[in-house]
């Protein structure tokens, strides 16, 4: 009995991974409305049609108005800036969700972001997701305007946006790669988990598969909410007087509510930038 005690965790951790492992991940679930509709990849030389990118509309009370669906023409070297973005949850300071935000010089604006793609009914559950294959993960492309409303209406969380500070041309293999990940996952559907597939390792992996080890390895993989100052203590965001004051700047929900009634997401992108830029 007492040897059966000592192998318990390993018979368990055993268990879980066969789990994980005989357990297939699907595209063909009843997915809540969200997330219904896969993001697609089509290239065409060095432009990228990309559909189903969200672009819905948020009333203040975080109610959905309008739910569109639109498809976009990317041309990485048209790419003018990428952006961190940080969704922190709550009190915790190591609990967050993180994104990336790519501006191009013609005022457009899309964010990508790694999510549990959730069924219909289905709560989130950070736990459970650690340790049970129950999510598969996807990249959610959305408009800017989407994302942000999405944020500051519907969940009611801070959102902090930082320029990366790398070169331009560094900035654009980071949208190509992004974009090859998303073409892999409409092939192949994919396990989300807390721990080792979440919405911050996933993209430093990304990252790391066309410049190995240019993300190191850091307990922000894990711990999200620390992935900012993480990327500022890396040098990949601009430097300040201290990482707080320059996350003291990076927050922008107020500037989102400001703008929000621009409807047209390019219009608003556009406006966002100009104000951030002192206009």
């Amino acid at each position: 009995m007492k040897r059966f005690l000592l192998l318990l965790p390993l018979i368990l951790i055993c268990g879980l991974f066969v789990n994980w492992q005989l357990t297939p991940p699907s595209h063909d679930r009843d997915w809540r409305a969200d997330y219904s509709r896969l993001p697609g990849v089509e290239q065409t030389g060095n432009t990228f049609r990309i559909e189903n990118i969200r672009d819905w509309n948020y009333a203040e009370d975080g109610s959905v108005t309008r739910q569109d669906w639109i498809t976009r023409e990317i041309d990485p070297d048209g790419l003018s800036q990428a952006y961190f973005l940080v969704e922190p949850f709550g009190s915790i300071d190591a609990i967050a969700h993180t994104m990336l935000v790519f501006a191009f010089e013609d005022g457009s604006a899309y964010v990508a972001s790694i999510e549990a793609r959730r069924e219909v009914g289905e709560a989130y559950s950070a736990p459970k997701a650690a340790v049970l294959p129950i999510f598969e993960y996807i990249f959610v492309w959305t408009t800017e305007r989407d994302m942000y409303g999405n944020s500051e209406f519907m969940a009611g969380d801070d959102l902090f946006l930082y320029a990366l500070d790398i070169p331009l041309a560094q900035q654009q293999a980071v949208l190509r790669a992004v974009i090859a990940e998303t073409a892999e996952i409409q092939q192949e559907p994919r396990w989300y988990n807390t721990l080792f597939s979440n919405c911050t390792n996933v993209l430093a992996r990304t990252v790391n598969k066309i410049a190995p080890d240019a993300v190191p390895f850091d307990k922000a993989w894990y711990l999200t909410g620390y992935a900012d100052e993480f990327l500022y203590a890396e040098g990949f965001i601009a430097q300040g007087e201290s990482f707080e004051a320059v996350r003291d700047a990076a927050l922008i929900s107020p500037l989102i509510r400001d703008l929000y009634d621009i409807a047209d997401p390019v219009d608003f992108s556009r406006a966002f930038r100009a104000r951030r830029a002192g206009g």
